[in-house]
């Protein structure tokens, strides 16, 4: 975790990384809260935590005390050998992380029909005989507006590498002169625990469409003479 401290100005004022005693390059945004089911425009919390189609962007913004730094990051593994046969795995994680989901955002945008592909969630958006809904009209009045609406927690835990195999018994490679022997099988980024709707939660940045960390698997046999 980071806490930034003091970064004044010239005249004193700390500008664009943040506020004293908040995370650096924390968020300073307007609070979506949701539908308003009589016209599916979105709404808005102000800053007396009232509910608005409108916010002011001079006095309406807060600090969500969240950033792209996140708040824990690490791997564990485990090794596990049993009469020839062995299992090795690496698990890595990052927790307390939050960003744009640009990804998402895109696919969720009403001017794109009809050049893009989207996200089925859009079917969900209201319409006056859909008023109970999540998603707001597509041509809802303030569609334009954002807030925190697509900065989503980035968390994720992920299966990183898993090797099971088995070592071939010394009785038996004596016979034909081989000191070891081993067949495995490999699989890389497996599982990914998140509920990041973007490609990739691990992308480091708020922009940008990074081609998801491929699923690979590889089988192999390995003799030492």
């Amino acid at each position: 975790m980071n806490e930034l401290i003091s970064l004044p100005s010239e005249n004193g004022e700390v500008i664009g990384t943040g506020r004293e005693g908040g995370p650096l390059f924390e968020y300073f945004e307007f609070r979506y809260a949701g539908v308003n089911s009589a016209n599916g425009n979105l709404l808005f919390l102000n800053a007396n935590n009232e509910l608005t189609e409108n916010p002011n962007p001079d006095t309406d913004r807060v600090w969500l005390n969240q950033n792209l730094f996140p708040d824990y990051h690490g791997s564990f593994g485990c090794d596990f050998y049993y009469t020839g046969f062995f299992l090795t795995a690496n698990m890595s994680y990052t927790f307390g992380v939050y960003r744009f989901d640009f990804v998402y955002s895109g696919f969720m945008d009403p001017t794109n029909i009809g050049t893009f592909r989207h996200s089925r969630d859009i079917t969900r958006a209201w319409t006056p005989d859909n008023t109970n809904t999540d998603i707001p009209s597509l041509t809802a009045s303030n569609i334009d507006l954002d807030g925190n609406r697509w900065i989503a927690d980035a968390s994720y835990a992920r299966l990183r590498f898993l090797t099971v195999g088995y070592n071939l018994p010394s009785n038996i490679l004596d016979k034909v002169g081989i000191r070891s022997a081993r067949v495995f099988l490999n699989g890389e980024n497996l599982v990914t625990f998140t509920e990041w709707r973007g490609f990739d939660a691990e992308q480091p940045s708020n922009t940008g469409r990074r081609y998801p960390t491929p699923r690979t698997y590889s089988f192999g046999f390995e003799i030492g003479l």
